[in-house]
């Protein structure tokens, strides 16, 4: 299955589990398999451009903005044990991921995780950064203008969180036994 179709059905098995009979260990099975062939075909295009072959950015940016969607939710699995163990640290790896590529929601549970100090040490500045990205991105931060005060700016806002990347040796191997997390499949 395309990485599209794997999205498509972990969709389908979240949107009848919010309504009928949950298969949470399924949807998760269907989101993980997403995340999986997302993160390879982005590093697919890494590696097209380390060879000097031209990507189109358009192309890799919206590959991203989809795939985005499929590892927010798994950590909403993660952040909640729905499907999956309960694991804060990898939920908020999860948001971070995501919200690298783009969702905007994903960029608001980050801040949130860092601001309550949930799967990390509590970090109001970086908390501060990923609110006003999220806001930047059309949600709404109503009370949470603290995020402007001059204390939680960062000193260099180019301290975004790096988008993962697959070096060429460990790619192929990633592809045979493991997936966007490091940790083997079963």
């Amino acid at each position: 299955m395309s990485a599209e179709e794997h999205v498509a059905k972990a969709i389908q098995f979240h949107e009848e589990g919010a309504l009928t009979k949950p298969n949470q260990k399924e949807g998760v099975a269907w989101l993980r398999k997403a995340a999986d062939s997302a993160i390879l075909e982005i590093a697919d295009d890494e590696h097209l451009i380390k060879d000097g072959k031209t990507v189109d950015a358009l192309e890799t940016k919206t590959r991203k903005a989809q795939f985005a969607l499929s590892i927010y939710e798994l950590g909403v699995s993660h952040m909640n044990g729905w499907g999956i163990e309960q694991d804060k640290v990898l939920a908020l790896r999860c948001f971070e991921i995501a919200g690298s590529w783009g969702d905007a929601d994903a960029l608001a549970e980050t801040g949130f995780c860092y601001a309550q100090g949930i799967g990390c040490k509590k970090n109001l500045k970086k908390s501060a950064r990923f609110y006003r990205q999220a806001e930047a991105k059309g949600i709404s931060m109503i009370g949470n203008s603290w995020i402007y005060k001059p204390k939680y700016q960062d000193d260099d806002e180019a301290t975004a969180i790096p988008e993962p990347r697959l070096s060429t040796e460990t790619q192929k191997e990633k592809k045979s036994k493991h997936h966007i997390f490091g940790r083997n499949k079963s």
